[in-house]
């Protein structure tokens, strides 16, 4: 003897698909998200992002004297720093030897759509500004 679907049964298909094309959204969109890694070597270049991406920024440094990079306040508001590191450019991190280079390395994320300038320059805190600290420039543009 067959038996009839519940009512119950055809009631949830309807939702169930619903649910699998938002969870395929879902995952699409964090898939097309990318991380862009610039260097020393864009400064004065271009980088194009998107909305979801991370911009990844590994510039030389050297802590251990002091200096270090920093955001300029004239830096775009279209990118939130997220979170930033040191690491020892040679990897011998249980020694800390003063005048040893260094790697910071900066995480960005694009909070909207449009275009600016990423700032930074290359100081010890204590010190005043001056016109002849090193400076790293980078046009992006945000899709």
């Amino acid at each position: 003897m067959l038996t009839r679907p519940s009512s119950h049964r055809l009631h949830f298909i309807p939702w169930l698909s619903l649910f699998m094309l938002m969870a395929i959204a879902c995952l699409s969109q964090a898939a097309c998200a990318e991380t862009k890694i610039i260097t020393d070597a864009d400064k004065g270049g271009e980088v194009h992002l998107k909305v979801g991406d991370t911009l990844e920024l590994r510039l030389k440094s050297n802590p251990t004297t002091g200096y270090m990079w920093f955001l300029k306040k004239e830096s775009t508001a279209l990118l939130k720093l997220a979170r930033q590191t040191s690491v020892d450019a040679e990897a011998q991190p249980t020694e800390q030897v003063v005048g040893r280079p260094g790697l910071q390395i900066f995480f960005f994320e694009p909070r909207r759509p449009g275009d600016g300038r990423l700032l930074l320059h290359h100081v010890r805190s204590w010190d005043p500004p001056s016109p002849d600290e090193e400076q790293f420039e980078i046009h992006v543009v945000i899709e």
